[in-house]
């Protein structure tokens, strides 16, 4: 029987956040709640957990990218931004009142309207999240303990796009429903030595094995064909397919398993010494059996002069000082099914015209390589650590190299060999960069204190070894527009049309029409990464009150701003008001060498010249340099005594606010661009940007509360 005597220790929490959007239709609401706790049993036996439930309500209206012409899809900003400042939107009507469809200022009615985008598209993602731990541990003699270690991370999303018939874009309505279920296990048994092995030794030792299980499946329908007007269900559509509009596959399931060895431990010397030190070998299921073990080995060592110089020792300027030095090693295994063929299954695919059914099987569009690796990166560091002047300034600084070894890349085929990608392992990327966090209190008071803090990093990148038959790898975006690796380039480098230039003065060239002159091919336009980050953190305190500030800085990197460019071409923007009966003349030479003397209309300077025109990509490149309050938040925490006969173990209340104020000075004044977006989603891909709306200025309020 186990003994349930002891001390028993729990807390819980619960939070609600609820977000109204800066247009109609959009919203979001959040729940959170926590509980957890431990207890000590009598027989040196410790158990505790936690349990954590998140809900996530997010409905929007759908956006989609645009270049400022009518975008590829049902997209309200992409819309709004593409109508005429003449036009009074507002004032005139958006749909036909008899059949409900879009109608719009233009004779040919061809663009949808984005107010009747507003109150006929819908996009509503919906996350029900739960995920805890659970930890048994027995101590079996003084300073070791066996322990097990159980999680679980267990989330289902509900995801809904829908249109009403009427619109421009699927003019029949469309109703696209998906649900993903994804559960991850993790069991680990964990061994731990903590002992002194004499007066002048400590070792602290873990070992273990690890098993991680990741599942994932999904189930969806895309229906077309809407019955009745503002009935969204799929019993009222009259055609249905297992595909999205996009024919990619809504039903499917993917499995993972990774299972590892470890151990890692720390030898000290009376306590101003150290030697760190570990490895992990990892068993993956996603490559194939002569490739899934990978051994990554770390070790590092510590020296605290504070410690042990008798000078430095009680030292009011100096009072803590470390050095250290590191060499790390980690592991990036490939997605499932990436060196195995498959077979895409597919019933109702289409219907003949004598009303036959026809089901097909497919093959893949990613060619599967059966030599496909594991990531291997490798990173040495060197730094710094420090308390100055009676602990009232801190520093932290580092020296790193990061490589990045056997890339996994995606190598774009070419379509007539049946598939349209495969994954390889291709190229080093290496990264050299100094991080340094600087703190001071500038008042330490009983009542008043006030804290700072500094942040600046800087990171260098380097693409090499990338395999002669293999000149630039995209890593995101298209295979004409997108971010690349090139070697010889930094990681990401932008690539795009761009304007031919004159090969003595490497002006731009303006061809006879006194238009710039594009490129046959495309080049690399910029490159995203910045030159440096800066972040400044203030913390004001006066007895339970505090203030909070924090503001960013990013010096240099450069975007594709579709906005910028768009809006500028259009002449919808305040930044066009001048004098548009008066001929421009390009910045830029003429074939022959000389500076280009071509008259052209505003028309063509600003339409022409512009991504909306069709001229290069590079005329949307920006510098994105940028100054921001990141955030600011006022709290308060109620005394402890007001709460002794309560049960509550803390409540505050604070107010906040995130992206409050920014300065980006080098896009158009007037289109209040902020370079802070990502157009192309959740990834490695950055610097580009395709009119996808503007940034969002958030002010909330919240009562924490634990018991």
């Amino acid at each position: 029987m186990i003994g349930t005597s002891g001390k028993l220790n729990y807390n819980m929490n619960y939070g609600y956040t609820g977000d109204a959007g800066y247009i109609p239709m959009n919203s979001m609401f959040k729940n959170t709640f926590g509980v957890g706790g431990s207890a000590k049993l009598t027989n040196n036996l410790t158990i505790s957990g936690t349990l954590n439930y998140v809900s996530d309500d997010v409905k929007s209206p759908p956006t989609s990218n645009s270049y400022g012409n009518n975008p590829a899809n049902t997209s309200i900003f992409g819309n709004v931004m593409y109508t005429p400042t003449a036009v009074d939107l507002m004032g005139l009507p958006y749909e036909n009142p008899f059949d409900h469809s879009s109608v719009y200022y233009r004779g040919s009615n061809d663009i949808q309207n984005p107010r009747w985008t507003l109150y006929n598209s819908f996009t509503d993602d919906k996350v029900s999240r739960v995920f805890g731990q659970m930890r048994i541990g027995l101590d079996l003699a003084k300073g070791i303990n066996l322990s097990y270690h159980v999680g679980i991370d267990n989330y289902t999303e509900s995801q809904m796009y829908a249109q009403n018939k009427g619109g421009i874009f699927t003019p029949t309505g469309i109703l696209r429903t998906s649900t993903a279920l994804n559960t991850i296990m993790d069991h680990t048994v964990l061994l731990n030595f903590n002992r002194n092995l004499n007066s002048n030794f400590n070792l602290n030792l873990d070992a273990g094995f690890n098993a991680r299980k990741y599942n994932f499946s999904q189930t969806g329908m895309t229906s077309s064909q809407q019955l009745v007007y503002g009935l969204m269900n799929h019993g009222n559509f009259i055609t249905h397919d297992i595909n999205s509009e996009a024919g990619a596959p809504l039903n499917y399931n993917t499995e993972k398993l990774l299972m590892g060895a470890f151990a890692q431990g720390q030898l000290g010397y009376k306590d101003y010494a150290f030697l760190n030190f570990g490895g992990r070998n990892d068993w993956a299921s996603t490559v194939e059996k002569s490739n899934r073990s990978l051994f990554y080995p770390n070790v590092g060592v510590s020296f605290i002069p504070t410690s042990v110089i008798n000078w430095l020792q009680g030292n009011k300027q100096i009072n803590y000082l470390k050095f250290r030095l590191g060499y790390s090693t980690s592991a990036n295994f490939p997605d499932p099914y990436s060196t195995r063929p498959s077979l895409n299954i597919g019933t109702r695919s289409f219907i003949t015209g004598g009303g036959t059914a026809i089901n097909v099987n497919s093959l893949q569009t990613q060619l599967p390589n059966p030599d496909l690796k594991p990531e291997l990166l490798k990173e040495a560091e060197a730094g710094i650590e420090g308390r100055f002047i009676d602990n009232r300034l801190t520093l932290d600084l580092s020296f790193y190299r990061r490589v990045a070894n056997n890339q996994i890349l995606n190598r774009f085929l070419d379509p007539s060999t049946g598939y349209t990608f495969q994954q390889i392992n291709a190229g080093t990327v290496t990264n050299k960069g100094i991080e340094m966090a600087l703190g001071y209190d500038v008042i330490r008071g009983k009542k008043w204190k006030w804290h700072l803090d500094g942040l600046w990093s800087l990171n260098r990148s380097n693409v090499s070894d990338l395999p002669s038959y293999i000149t630039r790898i995209n890593t995101s975006g298209y295979s004409n527009q997108g971010t690349f690796a090139i070697n010889g380039q930094p990681l990401g480098v932008i690539m795009g049309s761009y304007i031919q230039r004159d090969p003595k003065t490497k002006q731009r060239l303006v061809g006879v029409d006194g238009n710039y002159v594009a490129a046959n091919d495309i080049g690399i336009i910029g490159d995203p990464n910045p030159k440096y980050k800066l972040t400044g953190i203030s913390e004001l305190s006066y007895k339970a009150f505090s203030f909070r500030m924090q503001w960013d800085y990013t010096a240099g990197g450069d975007l594709y701003s579709g906005t910028s460019g768009a809006l500028l071409g259009r002449g919808v923007t305040k930044d066009t008001q001048f004098d548009r009966a008066a001929p421009y003349i390009l910045p830029g030479v003429l074939a022959n060498g000389q500076p280009n003397n071509i008259q052209i209309s505003a028309t063509q300077a600003f339409f022409s010249n512009s991504i909306t025109g069709g001229a290069p990509d590079e005329t949307a490149i920006y510098d994105a340099t940028c100054i921001r309050l990141r955030e600011a938040s006022l709290s308060y925490q109620l005394p402890a005594k007001l709460l002794t006969n309560l049960p509550f173990g803390s409540i505050s209340v604070s107010l906040s606010g995130s992206n409050l104020w920014y300065y980006a000075p080098n896009f158009p004044k007037y289109i209040h661009f902020d370079p802070d977006v990502n157009g192309l989603g959740v990834g490695n891909g950055r610097g580009m940007e395709f009119l996808t709306g503007p940034s969002a200025r958030r002010y909330g309020a919240s009562i924490r509360v634990t018991f």
